[in-house]
């Protein structure tokens, strides 16, 4: 009783902790295409990227759709004007990466978690030696202001030539006529300004019908410059410093506020658009059967015994809903099915993780897990009175025999009911500690003078999936019928459940209790 109070409170005090704690943050991946547009040296030495204060950042090394190469890459950092020496990014140490706010993962993808204005930067991958020339995985962290009462219109490109005439031009017309002291700074010091709009990266053809479908793109409102040399004198003053290492700022800058207010006054709050084509590569959706999971477990526990599942194929971006027999379980809240009892004995962490305290026959039932609307596991809890286990009332046992011909005493079907197979010469009926018995008969056809070989015997371990089944199979060169079951002398039954697929699994098996 007092391990049991001492589980609960253990379990209790880490589920509040991890509710008062942000454990899912929005993740924001960045990447650079491999067939991106290349218009000059400058304008492809990194990819501007917007970075809002206190999320999370990924950075990708690799291009966009592509798998790492598996090589040691260290990443760098240099400041927004490139005044510095570049020097190595600093990693977080500590074992748990969890704890690390800056870390690598295992694609040396960097991850900055809640960024903050001493982040920003510019970000670049090195490799092999000169890889970092061929392959610019760079990144200019520009911090920018939350994106907040900001319309995004949508529309083809006629649409979009609208928007930017209504929205873009304007803006652009006063850069180079307004008498404001910061812009008359600016075109003193020969660097002239336009709004333009910086396209990302096409996403997949959805909503399609008929092999034709849509396929968007952002375009993010930038503050582009152009120089003029003949009127840039002084190379050093603070204008020069910002534009010139700056080919391009984002329209909701921070730095550009503090420096040049009134063109960030222009710029923060225009809206953005959405380009949206036509396209006809449509990625064929395999449907699948609503009542199908892609995995089955099945666990057998002892009155007042604790147990722990995660949903397999999960991780902190994903959605994952658990259900007891249809019945929805909410993260971070507990639940009972007893009557007489209202402690919680079924609940769902924050990282939806299932876990079942002090279990009885109320907590018996199928619990299914859900991967972004995906049925990914099914799992069958039986609970047993402990006075059963100490008794061996679950003990399986199997037949194990073997024979050939009509007159064997392990043919199919048994010459007797199994109550009296003990008896039978050569027949055994032993103890299965997996549970699982087999049963193998040689099709027909062979013209073996011996007749049909049937043997049955005691599995190691079942199927992964839990399913009894009888497929068609080969083995040792010959064509056998299979059957897998679960269950007391099951294998002296002919009423084992039919199904003609899934033969590999079958092989698998045969290869698992043979070695």
């Amino acid at each position: 009783m007092v391990n049991l109070s001492y589980f609960r409170l253990i379990l209790y005090a880490n589920v509040c902790l991890m509710l008062a704690l942000d454990i899912r943050p929005e993740i924001y991946k960045y990447c650079r295409d491999k067939n991106r547009l290349i218009t000059s040296k400058e304008n492809d030495e990194y990819l501007l990227v917007e970075a809002e204060v206190n999320t999370t950042i990924l950075l990708e090394c690799h291009f966009c759709g592509y798998s790492d190469d598996n090589q040691p890459k260290i990443w760098h950092l240099q400041d927004l004007y490139q005044s510095q020496s570049v020097k190595e990014v600093d990693l977080g140490m500590d074992n748990n990466m969890s704890y690390n706010r800056i870390h690598v993962t295992l694609e040396y993808s960097l991850v900055i978690k809640s960024f903050q204005m001493s982040d920003k930067g510019i970000y670049r991958c090195h490799g092999q030696v000169g890889q970092e020339e061929e392959y610019k995985f760079n990144y200019r962290l520009e911090p920018v202001f939350k994106q907040k009462d900001i319309s995004v219109e949508k529309g083809n490109i006629t649409e979009w030539e609208k928007y930017h005439e209504v929205n873009m031009a304007p803006v652009t017309m006063r850069f180079s006529i307004s008498t404001m002291s910061d812009l008359v700074e600016i075109r003193e010091a020969g660097i002239i300004l336009e709004v333009v709009s910086e396209w990302g990266l096409w996403s997949r053809c959805e909503r399609c019908i008929r092999k034709i479908g849509f396929k968007t793109s952002r375009g993010y409102c930038r503050i582009k410059r152009h120089i003029d040399d003949a009127l840039m004198k002084d190379r050093t003053s603070s204008v020069a410093k910002l534009f010139l290492k700056s080919p391009a700022l984002p329209c909701r800058s921070i730095l550009l506020m503090e420096q040049f207010p009134g063109i960030s006054r222009a710029t923060r709050y225009l809206p953005e658009f959405i380009l949206e084509e036509k396209c006809k590569n449509c990625i064929k959706v395999k449907k699948k059967k609503k009542s199908r999971f892609k995995y089955k477990k099945r666990y057998v526990l002892a009155e007042g015994a604790h147990l722990a599942i995660t949903c397999p194929e999960s991780n902190l971006e994903t959605l994952v809903v658990w259900r007891k027999d249809a019945l929805l379980l909410k993260k971070g809240m507990g639940q009972s099915f007893r009557k007489k009892d209202p402690d919680p004995r079924v609940l769902v962490d924050t990282f939806a993780t299932l876990y079942l305290v002090g279990v009885s026959h109320a907590e018996e039932g199928n619990y299914t897990c859900y991967v972004d609307n995906v049925n990914m596991m099914q799992v069958k809890v039986i609970v047993v009175s402990k006075s059963r286990l100490l008794t061996q009332g679950l003990l399986k046992r199997c037949s194990r025999c073997r024979s050939r011909g009509e007159r064997g005493t392990c043919k199919d079907p048994f010459p007797s009911n199994m109550t009296e197979a003990e008896k039978l010469r050569g027949v055994e009926i032993i103890p299965c500690a997996s549970g699982w018995c087999g049963k193998i008969i040689e099709t027909e056809g062979l013209n073996n003078e011996y007749g049909v070989a049937t043997e049955r015997h005691c599995l190691q371990r079942g199927p992964d999936d839990g399913e009894e089944r009888c497929a068609y199979t080969t083995r040792n060169y010959k064509k056998v019928y299979i059957c897998f079951c679960m269950g007391d002398v099951c294998n002296g039954s002919t009423a084992i459940t039919f199904s003609s697929t899934l033969i590999f699994t079958c092989l698998a098996i045969l290869r698992g209790w043979l070695i």
